[in-house]
This record gives structure tokens, sequence and C-alpha cells, in this order.
């Protein structure tokens, strides 16, 4: 049987989690997940299964469990191209806002969860789920051409004198800071910073990309929205 304690698609970081109760409890933590699934879902229980990675982690979907810790799914996006860290090739990009950090581990520990958590264990091949925080300073004030169906660029960065992208059509939707990473391998993550692509398509990213010379520790991800409106979240969050 699956065990949320110790997943197969990655490694908790108790170290982390365990500063959780010492952070304010009114501050809301944007749980960024980053997911690559198995080709056919492999059920630890040894049932049988015809389902895609992809399929058993849409019957994982919590979102009664999460409505009853109070968190909310932000967005839902599939990679559309990823021009840049080609280790683990990503499907899909989720953010979970959570009302304050510790209401994850409250979720994890619900019945509701854990009943789910066997298809997310079943499908999930690796992932990356790290805790950030939008840097108010960087915020978006003009969302004018900019919905919930815009691409996205998201870029996570290592070191955060990484340089950005040249891209006059992007428009920076928020720098957050990664606080820490809760389920991964033994990477540090620095920044994740999300644009919206009004009029950037996918190909000039990858252009972009290939004209840079900057090395260090990234994922450059482009994203097509699938569920929920990151523009609107980041600009409420200002309120």
């Amino acid at each position: 049987m699956s065990d949320p304690l110790h997943p197969r698609y990655g490694t908790i970081n108790f170290s982390y989690i365990a500063t959780w109760p010492d952070q304010p409890a009114d501050e809301p933590m944007w749980a960024l997940n980053l997911m690559h699934y198995r080709e056919r879902a492999d059920y630890a229980d040894g049932r049988e299964s015809t389902l895609t990675g992809w399929e058993a982690d849409n019957l994982y979907s919590p979102l009664g469990p999460l409505a009853a810790v109070g968190a909310d799914m932000v967005i839902v996006a599939i990679v559309v191209d990823q021009p840049a860290g080609d280790d683990v090739k990503w499907d899909r990009v989720a953010i979970v806002r959570y009302p304050y950090r510790n209401a994850l581990a409250e979720m994890n520990a619900r019945p509701d969860f854990q009943e789910l958590h066997v298809h997310k264990d079943a499908g999930m091949k690796s992932t990356i789920v790290a805790a950030t925080f939008p840097r108010a300073d960087t915020i978006a004030a003009d969302l004018t051409g900019i919905d919930a169906e815009t691409l996205l660029l998201l870029q996570v960065v290592a070191d955060p004198a990484m340089p950005d992208l040249d891209l006059p059509g992007a428009v920076r939707l928020a720098t957050f800071d990664v606080e820490g990473v809760i389920i991964g391998d033994e990477r540090t993550w620095a920044e994740a910073r999300w644009d919206a692509l009004p009029t950037t398509t996918a190909e000039e990213v990858r252009a972009a990309v290939a004209a840079q010379s900057a090395a260090g520790e990234r994922y450059v991800v482009v994203l097509k929205p699938q569920l929920g409106d990151l523009p609107a979240a980041i600009s409420g969050s200002r309120r």
C-alpha cells in the first residue's frame, strides 16, 4: 500500500517540514508541483491497471481534502515545451495555495487524502514540490491582455543571479522565493519566476534559451493552463 510519508516519487524533506510550527500561521504557502508521470500506472498493492500515469493522477485529484484544510488549487497547467532542464521532462505543473505551511501536513494525515494518494503514488514517477512565497515588490500591477488561458512561462532557478531570458513580449507576473523543497531530491532552489506570454510563442522562448549563455541548474517550461487562473490569483495576493 502507498505511504504518503514514504512516497516512491521523491524524498520528503522532514528537516524542512519540522521548521513549520515556528513560522507565521497566517502566511499562505504556494506549493509548486512539478510532475513527471509513469508511462503506465504502477499500483503498490499489485492491482492490475490499464491506466497511464497521467490518468492515475487524474483520479488522485484531492479537491475535497484540500478544501477541508482551507487550501485551493491555483492552477494546473500542461507542459507544452521544456527548453531547459533536460534531466527530467515534466508533464504538468500545479500550484496549491495552503492557508499556512502546516496545512499540507494536516491534509496528508486525513484518511480521505490517504485513500486518494494510492493513485498519485501509482501515476507519479518523480516530482518536486517546493514551498514558494510571492515577493510583494515583483507582483504585476497591469494584467491588460492577460487572462486565464494565456500561455505561461516558469523558470525555476537554483541561483538568484541567473539572468532572465530576453523575451520582450513576456510579462512578469511575480517572482516567488523558494523557502524549501518539501518533496524532491538533493537539489535546492532559490526562485520560481512566473511570466505571462500574451504575445510570445513557445518557439520564441526556445530561441531565447538557445541564445543565452547562462550556466547553472534551472528548469524553463512553457505551460498551457488547464485549470485555474494564476494571473488573477497572483494579482489578488496584493490585497
